[in-house]
């Protein structure tokens, strides 16, 4: 076969490239040695004020040379003469000069629309001053003020109306009420809208607080009535970080906080606790030392007897409690021999004999439970995001790691977020964008009973606050006392800390896809898609020394998985026209489809053989089956029409009414759609002219509103009368037949707020 090229050939012509290269360099030399590049300097400053702009970018058009001014406002960039300075920053408008001389000015024209303060409200955003309806919002800088590991902890204290509760435990996350309770029965949490979409499947508790740009909260019924039956509770409009236009950006937050244990109780220590109880005995005529008439005559108080503390507070149960209780006595052969004291003769007038044991409480050891449950809790969060805009595209990336180690030692969380974002703008009149947030977490719940209807305490440090302060939780030689103190209801807390674990680990994906269409210069179509999966696993595990505390038992497993899945997709028609200069009207509609399942298995067994396969090998076990086990699968839909007008005269007088109709699956036949209307109106009363002698006050708007939202949030399958299993006995032969669990409700209809 033939070769195009020889190998001389191909010699001699990477030569002439070579020769070729090294000619047009020198040329080109030659040229740029011409036009000689030099440092030009200059300030950048506000066109109204004269004051600096710090943190503008200055780039050399058409190359990939920037540079951004200081606090000052001044700047230094290498360029040639007649190149093109483009200086861009938030809040002004963008501006191009050419280079002439070694030194430029620059002043820069605010930009009024991002001086006006834009709120999401809803399918779209409003300037503040144009909304009718009661909404807050918070910033992403508020957000971020103090650490926090998610966005309802970041929210306490920050918009009026919004009661968000306390939660210590670490990755749980605090439930959000808005403006107090609104339902019996059914939920009373807020809608919660990522970028558009409504949050069905996934966890607010998936997003990190370090993404927000900004959330929204819509509280009265006219604000959120746009989402009809989902919006009873209020709604939560969560707006997360872009891509910024004319800057490229790289940043880098981290966060360490260190979380100790302190309560406001002054605790009782071991010899005081004693006396109590000695105290509560003899005033109930339990303690044969005192003089017990009845229930009306005052006690005679006796004295400390060590062999009656044995007997009346079941110190013989727990030998090293006894011990330490004994060690308020003196004694001439410990535990058989007490040392005497003559009683004074007040004393032998309350009946005490001639000599009575010496007594002291404060030699009674103390032993510190809470410290042995407890750790300093280190919180570390680190974020690193990448930001990047032009006029054409944007984008936005970030990746944040999240752990918390409790204070509690059962209990620690730890979460890694990915962050994607990005839009293209390829035509003035086609504009679309893709996202996806993914998230994973593993949290350490602590140990939790199976029987937690129980009153009683249920968590580590609760039990550890019950125990007795004179009792120890291990012996001398270090094996472990199941109840401290002697009592038979209480359990040693601080075995059940590597005994028992309950773990949960999550997996999060939402990917969302949107497009935009300007069809006409006050006419725009919108289409919104977004889908949520979320993945949770279970798995609880006591070994063989757990306590037996609220009905736990030793040797135990379980595992436990659901599935979500949810999906909703949008079509918004958006008019946005002005009449003259004194009339604008604002126009939304929207046709919205939502379908969400969900699936899981559980499986539990006991008498598991090999405590280090914790749940992984539930077959191990002694019974050769499984304990108990399960699995279901729910599905439910939701459709939508809405549609909203906006009006507007002068700025001033404003008007706003929305309408929608919703259908829900879950409802009973015959009851599934509603329709929820809703009005408002404001006056911006600082626009008028009898106000411009009132120089204190800056901003007066009077506003009202009326609406009818719903509530749909009722178990799928209720209304048609759902089934359970029941075994029984037909004749010889094992059955299994369906019992009637709630009775059927054909009225179930929509839960109604106004």
């Amino acid at each position: 076969m033939k070769h195009f090229f020889t190998p001389k050939k191909l010699i001699s012509r990477m030569l002439a490239v070579v020769f070729y290269i090294a000619c047009s360099t020198f040329y080109v030399s030659l040229l740029s040695a011409q036009a000689q590049t030099s440092t030009i300097s200059g300030r950048v400053t506000d066109a109204s004020t004269r004051e600096a702009i710090p943190n503008a970018t200055v780039s050399v058009k058409e190359s990939s040379i920037q540079s951004s001014t200081d606090a000052d406002g001044t700047f230094r960039v290498e360029a040639t003469q007649g190149q093109t300075f483009v200086i861009s920053v938030i809040g002004y408008l963008s501006k191009e000069v050419v280079v002439s001389g070694s030194q430029v000015n620059i002043s820069l024209e605010p930009d009024q629309q991002d001086l006006e303060e834009v709120v999401v409200v809803g399918y779209g955003t409003q300037r503040r001053r144009d909304v009718t309806g009661a909404i807050s919002r918070v910033s992403g800088e508020e957000l971020q003020e103090r650490p926090v590991q998610n966005i309802s902890e970041a929210l306490q204290g920050k918009a009026a109306g919004v009661s968000v509760g306390s939660n210590i435990r670490p990755g749980e996350t605090p439930a959000i009420t808005i403006r107090g309770n609104r339902s019996l029965q059914a939920e009373n949490g807020p809608l919660i809208v990522v970028d558009g979409i409504p949050l069905i499947s996934g966890s607010l508790g998936d997003i990190s607080p370090n993404d927000i740009e900004s959330l929204d909260v819509l509280k009265d019924a006219s604000a959120a009535a746009i989402y009809g039956s989902r919006a009873a509770n209020g709604v939560i409009l969560v707006t997360t970080k872009k891509g910024q236009v004319g800057r490229v950006t790289a940043n880098y937050r981290g966060t360490a906080t260190i979380d100790h244990y302190k309560s406001l109780t002054d605790w009782m220590n071991g010899g005081q606790y004693i006396d109590r109880w000695r105290e509560g005995l003899m005033n109930g005529g339990l303690y044969n030392t005192a003089e017990f008439t009845d229930g009306f005559t005052p006690v005679v108080m006796g004295y400390p007897d060590p062999f009656e503390d044995v007997n009346r507070m079941g110190l013989a149960q727990d030998i090293i409690a006894r011990n330490n209780v004994w060690q308020g006595y003196e004694w001439d052969v410990f535990g058989e021999t007490v040392k005497m004291r003559p009683t004074t003769a007040a004393e032998q007038a309350m009946g005490w004999p001639s000599e009575v044991p010496i007594y002291n409480s404060s030699n009674i050891p103390t032993y510190d439970w809470v410290g042995a449950v407890t750790r300093p809790g280190v919180t570390q969060n680190h974020q690193v995001s990448v930001s990047a805009g032009t006029e054409k595209s944007r984008l936005y990336a970030s990746l944040d790691y999240f752990d918390q180690q409790g204070v509690l030692k059962d209990q620690d969380y730890e979460r890694i977020n990915l962050n994607l974002n990005g839009d293209i703008k390829p035509t003035d009149w086609l504009t679309f964008g893709a996202s996806i947030m993914a998230s994973t977490s593993l949290q350490n719940y602590g140990i939790l009973g199976n029987n937690t209807s129980n009153t009683g305490s249920k968590d580590l440090l609760s039990r550890a606050l019950n125990q007795f302060p004179y009792a120890v939780p291990q012996s001398e030689v270090g094996n472990w006392i199941v109840n401290p103190g002697g009592n038979l209801q209480l359990y040693n807390p601080v075995i059940d800390i590597n005994q028992v674990k309950n773990e949960r680990k999550a997996y999060a994906v939402s990917p969302t896809l949107f497009s935009e269409i300007q069809l006409l210069p006050w006419l725009k179509y919108r289409f919104n898609f977004g889908a949520q999966f979320r993945n949770y696993r279970s798995g609880a595990w006591t070994g063989p020394e757990a306590t037996t505390h609220l009905t736990n038992r030793p040797n135990t497993a379980g595992y436990t998985n659901e599935q979500r899945f949810s999906w909703v997709a949008e079509n918004l028609l958006y008019v946005d026209q002005n009449f003259g200069e004194d009339h604008r009207l604002n126009v939304t509609l929207l046709q919205s489809s939502q379908r969400s399942s969900r699936e899981n298995i559980a499986t539990n067994v006991t008498g598991t053989i090999y405590d280090i396969s914790y749940w992984y090998d539930l077959a191990a076990n002694t019974n050769g089956k499984p304990n108990g086990y399960g699995s279901g699968f729910s599905e439910e839909t939701m459709m939508s029409w809405m549609g909203r007008v906006n009006y507007g005269y002068k700025g001033k007088y404003l008007i706003t009414a929305t309408g929608r109709y919703d259908g829900a699956s879950v409802l009973a036949p015959g009851h599934k759609w509603r329709f929820y209307p809703s009005v408002s109106a404001a006056w911006n009363v600082m626009d008028e002219n009898f106000m411009s002698s009132l120089a204190w006050v800056n901003e007066l708007k009077l506003r009202g509103g009326y609406g009818v939202t719903g509530n749909s949030a009722v178990n799928p399958y209720t209304t048609s009368g759902p089934q359970s299993r029941d075994p029984y006995a037909f004749g010889d032969v094992a059955a299994v037949g369906n019992l009637l669990q709630l009775v059927r409700n054909p009225c179930l209809g929509w839960e109604q707020t106004a």
